[in-house]
């Protein structure tokens, strides 16, 4: 069936009728109805009519059509790359092998802070990987900034090492975690403090970080006693002690007498193999260049923690009723 059906008399009504008469339009845009003379029914002259006013009417700036942001929770719903096999093949995935191997059944788990770097910080970032990658010699350094579909990618620390739950332990662990991390500490930010490069102990790669830390604490003076990182240190030690109760190991194994917070970091690329010493002190000096530099200045706004349990992404909001003004500070050195 047509999508719009006429009768059989519509084209001899049209024949035996008179030319329909033209509107003019004015260069405002509002339309003058009646004939080329001016002259409407009733012999009365053409009324200027504007066009109506849409009731979705969008903001517009510089002639480009703005849209809303999306909301937080869209970033949870495609949190999840596809699956091209069933089997551990690393020829799918630039050579990287699973540090945990998949048991059919269970749950591949990881819990993070997650950061949307904007489109300027991206930028920016993604000019930083293009300066390292020609002193790293012969190694590749491939980038985490953006997706196989040139998307910008989410960036995060980590807070857990990659678990393994079982569906028997999911939901109890998820329980477990958000009534152990929402009343951890309150909301705060944390700014870049230097480059790095982190080997993983379970795997060949070398990753480059942002290394963080919070700069309201870092301006306080002396972190000998109480870190560069309070906050970070106690959601990793929430998450430790339930990863631990669940029977899995706790991430940045230490003393307890040792400080972890310079381990906590933003992966932004990672090659094979570490590079040589004169390699990363090269990288590691971009960020005293001017083009650089102001990268120590951005703030990372940590509103919550992230719970990956398959392929479902669970956001734990922090408490924020002891939230305090955000400070910023800047540093000339860099990590070494």
């Amino acid at each position: 069936m047509a999508l719009v059906d006429y009768s059989s008399s519509d084209s001899a009504s049209e024949a035996g009728s008179p030319p329909a008469k033209r509107r003019k339009e004015d260069t405002d845009g509002s339309v003058l109805a009646g004939s080329a003379s001016g002259a409407g029914a009733g012999g009365q002259k053409g009324t200027r009519h504007s066009p109506p006013a849409s009731s979705t009417t969008k903001e517009t700036i510089g002639g480009t059509l703005t849209l809303p942001p999306l909301p937080a929770e869209f970033h949870d719903l495609y949190a999840s790359t596809v699956r091209n096999a069933t089997a551990d093949n690393p020829a799918l995935h630039q050579g990287r092998k699973r540090t945990v191997p998949h048991i059919v059944g269970n749950w591949p788990s990881h819990v993070y802070v997650e950061w949307h770097p904007s489109a300027d910080q991206h930028s920016l970032l993604t000019a930083l990987l293009d300066e390292i990658a020609p002193l790293l010699g012969t190694r590749e350094l491939t980038s985490l900034l953006t997706s196989d579909l040139n998307a910008p990618l989410p960036l995060h620390i980590s807070l857990s090492r990659p678990l393994s739950l079982t569906t028997a332990q999911k939901d109890a662990f998820l329980s477990a975690l958000t009534s152990s991390l929402s009343s951890a500490t309150g909301e705060f930010s944390l700014s870049p403090r230097g480059l790095g490069f982190f080997k993983s102990p379970d795997s060949d790669r070398a990753f480059l970080v942002l290394r963080v830390a919070c700069p309201a604490a870092s301006s306080q003076g002396d972190t000998s006693t109480t870190g560069s990182n309070p906050q970070l240190r106690t959601l990793l030690n929430k998450c430790n002690d339930v990863a631990v109760r669940f029977g899995h190991p706790p991430l940045y194994q230490a003393h307890a007498t040792e400080l972890v917070d310079d381990a906590f970091h933003v992966s932004i690329g990672w090659a094979f193999g570490l590079p040589e010493e004169e390699e990363c002190l090269r990288a590691y000096g971009l960020l005293k260049t001017p083009q650089f530099r102001g990268i120590r200045k951005w703030q990372i706004d940590v509103l919550g923690v992230k719970a990956k349990i398959g392929n479902v992404v669970t956001h734990i909001p922090l408490n924020n009723s002891s939230k305090k003004r955000r400070n910023s500070i800047t540093e000339d050195g860099v990590y070494e």
